[in-house]
């Protein structure tokens, strides 16, 4: 059974406390990030990570990215080298996702060489990471190829009883997904808000 946690003004750290409460326990976490809902594990707990895929109804070797609350949670999971940086302190928190060389010791369920991160600009996102002490996992919370969920009510519509917990914070922007960045391959692999151009004149 879920539990539904409706997002009110001065709740939102009970809220996120209860929710790093329970992925700290492995539990499945459906969260509001800036565009669509989200389905968070503690993103260092391989065998939480492994139920999203059932949840989803999606392929296991699917890459999953990850939110952090900071430059210093995302260089737990990954190497933040020069050039990522720059990225970051330009463009996080905000619609930048970041692919970089993974560290030893991180799930291959994120990424087999590489891991993706961003620094999400909603509060209750990066709240959840901030009181886990660890990155959240930030695939969809949507079906396998079914469109994004931006309502509250159809998440737990779909997900009510799938999940551990999830929190409702109605209806979301509908914001565009956010940029996808290979940083080693100095490469978009997804458009989005921050432009290719905004990229290079950040990079210098």
């Amino acid at each position: 059974m879920a539990i539904i946690k409706k997002v009110f003004p001065g709740k939102e750290k009970e809220i996120t406390a209860k929710a790093a409460r329970i992925m700290k326990e492995g539990g499945v976490v459906i969260f509001p990030t800036e565009s669509s809902y989200g389905i968070g594990v503690d993103a260092t707990n391989e065998t939480a990570i492994k139920k999203i895929a059932p949840i989803k109804g999606q392929p296991e070797e699917k890459n999953i990215s990850i939110i952090v609350s900071s430059q210093a949670q995302a260089e737990q999971f990954g190497f933040v080298k020069e050039e990522a940086k720059k990225l970051v302190e330009r463009f996080m928190p905000g619609p930048l996702t970041l692919i970089v060389k993974k560290k030893p010791g991180i799930s291959n369920l994120l990424g087999t060489e590489t891991i993706a991160f961003r620094i999400s600009s909603n509060p209750i996102a990066r709240s959840i990471c901030t009181e886990l002490g660890n990155g959240i996992t930030a695939t969809s919370a949507n079906l396998h190829e079914m469109p994004n969920i931006y309502s509250g009510r159809e998440v737990i519509k779909q997900f009510n009883n799938r999940v551990h917990m999830i929190i409702d914070d109605e209806e979301l922007a509908h914001n565009t997904p956010s940029t996808i960045y290979n940083v080693q391959e100095k490469r978009i692999l997804r458009t989005g808000p921050v432009t290719e151009l905004r990229i290079k004149q950040a990079l210098g």
